[in-house]
Order: C-alpha cells, then structure tokens, then sequence
C-alpha cells in the first residue's frame, strides 16, 4: 500500500510539471570564478543534460576552488510567472549520503528571482538553515511562485564558524538548473490557460491561485479588484493624498486633485504651500500690505502675522477703523461732524467737528461760554454759581438765568420786548456787571436830578431875569466825565467781557 501511496505522489508531481515548461532550458546562464579552458561552463547547467554527475561528464558548471563566494545565474529572456526551481548536484556518480564529499558543499546554498542582474533587488526564494549532509536531497525542489527574469544559485564561506558539515569553501557544483513556469505572461493555472485579473501589474499574477504579484497604481486587494481610497493612491495604494479641496479623494492614480486644492497649497496634486505672501485657493490672493509685517499672512486664512499697522482692521488688515482709530481699532473716535468716521491713523476729524466740539479730533467741548456748531456762539445771561457754563450743545443755561432774563438760554428780557445779545462769560464777570450796572443806574439818577434843577432854574430865570447873574453863580457844577458817562454807556454795556476771569470750570475742559 505504501507503494502506491508514493506512485500517486510522483505521479501528482509529474501531473504538476507538466502543466509547465521549463524556462530555462538553454537560456544565457554566467557563473562567478568560472575554471577557464576547462569545459565547465555556466550554460551547462542548462543544456538539458543530467546523466553523467561527473566533473569528467561535461553536463555540469563548475565553479574555481578556493573561492569564498559561489554564484550562477540564468537570463530566461524576460519576466515569467514561476513556479518552481529544480537543481542537481555534482555527485561524481556516488551514492548520495554522508560519506559523498559533495552534499557539504550544497550546504547553506539560496536562491533568489529578481527583474535585475543584481539579485538584493529580488526575491529570496529559499535559503538553507537545516539541512545536514544527511538530509540535504538531491534534487531538490523549492516552490517559489512569484515572477522575475533572471534565477540565481549563491553560496557563500564568508562568516565562520559554520555548522558541523559545511565545506571551507564555497562551490557552485551543478549540473542541471531547471525553472518551471507559465511560458506566457499574464496567464496561471493548469496549463497556464487562466488570464491573471485585469488590474494585475504587468500583469502577473500567482501561478496557481491567481492572485496578482502587484497591482496597477490605482486599485489593490488580492485581486486588484478595488480602487484606492481613504485618501492614498498609487501603487499599492501606498501614497497619501494630500489637500485636494474639502478633503476629497484624490485621483487614484496619480494623486491629483480633481476638484482643486484646499485653501493654502497649489500644484497638481495640492502638495505645495503657498509661498509667502499669497493664501487662500491657489494661492491667488495677496496678503495684505497693512500687515504688522507687510505682506506676511496665514497661507490658509490670510490672517496677518503681527497684527495690523495702526488704522486697520484685524484679521487680514484690508479694511480701515470704522468709527475708531489706532492701534488694532481699539480707539474711539471723536464727536465727528454728522458721526462721520475720523482719520484711522491721526483721529483727525476730515468736515470738522459736530455741534458742541472742537479741535482737530473733536474731543473738546465748547468752553469759555460758547456753544453750538464750530463753538462759534455764545451762551446767555445764565446764571452761574461754580464756574458752570451754559450746554455746549444747545446753549441751555443749568441753573437759569440772571435776574432781569428769562428763556432756555436766557436771552430773553423778563418783559419779553427784545432779545439781547449775550455778554456774561463768567461768574466773577456778572458780580462785575451788576456793580457796574448799580453804578450806571445812579449816574442816571444824578444825572436826571442834575437836569431838573437846570430846567427849574431855566424858568425861573425867565422869570426874574434880575436874578439872573445871582443863580448862574450859584448853580451847581457837574463834572465833565459825568456825562461823557452817561453818552457812553451802551458802549460801557458792550465792553463787560473785557472784566471776565476765567473760571475752574473752563481749566477743567
């Protein structure tokens, strides 16, 4: 029963094989450290030959004694899904065992498939760790189903010690190399009839299962039947997209971004930041020249770096204080003539001020008992007790008027028969006025009396005109000035302003 157990096995094995070819059957082959002028060529170990395992035989490659490094490999022309690789040592045709010289030298071997001459850029394949000079076969087969070009046999001596049985010296001692493959690419399964997936890089695919060696740029998963997402792209969907707009998916081949780049980076695939003094999409705006640092700006949002210069308004310094001024806007302005916006730099009020202000920036209310627009009139006879004076808006007196006033703004006389204009700028000035004005009454009363006499003595002269010369020297004498006073009073009344003393409540605007 045993018997057929085994029957079947080798008979799977050639089922197996022959559902392959071997790709390297007389193909270009090269060997390291090869003997020359001896006729132990590379090329032997793929002449088809195997039946003569002697050096004297002329079927198998032999590499130069005493060497450290052994390598050989073969060129199958181009890339080909593998199956397989079958290698036969030198034997000298003698029993396979521990007493055979050459199972030492096999020891330790690898192998490796690679798209390169250089074979780091492969696949290792197999690389012997545990066979001993008892165990090792030969052949041997290593299943090594991927795909490549070039096969290589290396063996090296190069770090002792080394186990119990390896050669000193490394040796290439074959005589037959065969790899088993699809003889078409982009096919697997028995006899090579099933078309690898179509988004198989290359294609190529798994020489028995059909999964894909590799997968175009743009899909992944075992069959390279799904596209890339989750932001990556590219082979194997290994790169990361960058800003593609709103965080879309980019392009899952190439990485571009279909829609645009999100705010602060330019470029085909939105991976390059704005340089300074640009943000937004694409780059297309300007930071503001008002920066703190002119020019200097967030790339996403064009916030300025540093604030704003003195007069603009954050974040992007592109807009002028409105109804402020300074530094950030953090200012008020003045009282403006109709709430216009002042200067945003200066505070200067452009139109002037509105009614009850002055200054360039509008910040001083009327004072020295004025009022009103450009503080150009002139408050009443109000009545003042510490050193108050009338609104400097409306004119309106706080504590009344004077007596003898009477109105808001106490430019009414009390009876109503006319307006007069207004002469009183301070309080000390109206205890001034009203001395003088006692003063001015009496002089008309002397005055009047001093009239009175004269017309009385005038009639009575007329009279008795023999008494003439005795009244004209007795009549009284009245003073010069006297009348030059009473002739010049409404000149007096007009001039009071010039007793005014300015009042704490002027100093304190």
């Amino acid at each position: 029963m045993g018997n057929w157990k085994q029957l079947l096995i080798v008979f799977g094995l050639i089922r197996l094989n022959a559902s392959y070819v071997n790709l390297a059957l007389k193909k270009a082959a090269w060997q390291r450290y090869p003997f020359h002028t001896t006729p132990w060529a590379a090329d032997l170990a793929v002449d088809g030959r195997y039946t003569d395992l002697s050096a004297g035989g002329g079927q198998c490659a032999i590499s130069e004694a005493g060497r450290f490094i052994a390598e050989w490999r073969v060129d199958l022309g181009k890339v080909f899904s593998i199956q397989s690789v079958k290698i036969r040592h030198r034997t000298e045709n003698l029993p396979w065992d521990d007493r055979n010289q050459y199972p030492s030298r096999f020891l330790g071997f690898s192998v490796y498939i690679s798209n390169t001459t250089n074979k780091d850029d492969g696949t290792l394949c197999f690389k012997d760790t545990k066979f001993t000079v008892y165990t090792i076969p030969n052949p041997v087969n290593i299943t090594c189903r991927t795909d490549g070009r070039y096969v290589t046999f290396y063996n090296n001596r190069t770090h002792p010690p080394y186990p119990i049985g390896y050669s000193s010296y490394a040796f290439a001692d074959l005589c037959e190399v065969e790899v088993y493959g699809c003889p078409i690419s982009g096919f697997y399964g028995e006899n090579c009839s099933i078309p690898c997936p179509q988004n198989c890089q290359d294609p190529h695919c798994d020489i028995v299962t059909g999964a894909c060696l590799g997968c175009d740029a743009e899909y992944f998963g075992q069959t390279c039947g799904e596209q890339c997402k989750n932001n990556t792209y590219g082979s194997k969907c290994s790169n990361v997209c960058k800003h593609c707009i709103n965080g879309e998916q980019c392009d899952h081949v190439n990485g571009s971004c279909p829609n645009g780049c999100a705010k602060g980076t330019y470029g085909d695939k939105c991976d390059i930041a704005c340089p300074t003094g640009y943000y937004g999409y694409d780059c297309q705006d300007n930071c503001s020249i008002n920066c703190g640092v002119p020019g200097r700006c967030d790339r996403v949002t064009g916030r300025c770096e540093d604030g704003c210069q003195i007069g603009w308004k954050t974040p992007k310094c592109d807009t002028e204080c409105e109804g402020t001024f300074g530094d950030n806007c953090s200012n008020a302005c003045g009282f403006c003539f109709e709430k216009e916006h002042c200067h945003p730099i200066n505070r200067t009020c452009i139109n002037g001020c509105d009614s009850g202000y002055k200054g360039q920036q509008c910040t001083q209310m009327c004072n020295n008992s004025t009022y009103g627009p450009n503080c150009s009139m002139t408050c009443g006879n109000c009545l003042y007790l510490y050193g108050e004076q009338c609104h400097h808006v409306t004119g309106q007196c706080p504590r009344g008027c004077i007596d003898g006033f009477t109105g808001a703004r106490c430019l009414l006389l009390k009876d109503g028969s006319q307006y007069l204009y207004p002469v009183i700028y301070s309080s000390s000035a109206a205890l001034g006025v009203i001395f003088l004005l006692v003063i001015i009454i009496n002089l008309f009363s002397v005055t009047a009396n001093v009239v009175q006499v004269v017309i009385i003595r005038r009639c009575w002269n007329g009279s008795h005109g023999n008494k003439q010369n005795t009244y004209e020297s007795s009549k009284p004498v009245v003073p010069d000035h006297i009348y030059e006073s009473t002739k010049e009073g409404n000149t007096d009344y007009h001039e009071l302003g010039e007793f005014r003393d300015e009042s704490n409540y002027d100093k304190l605007l």
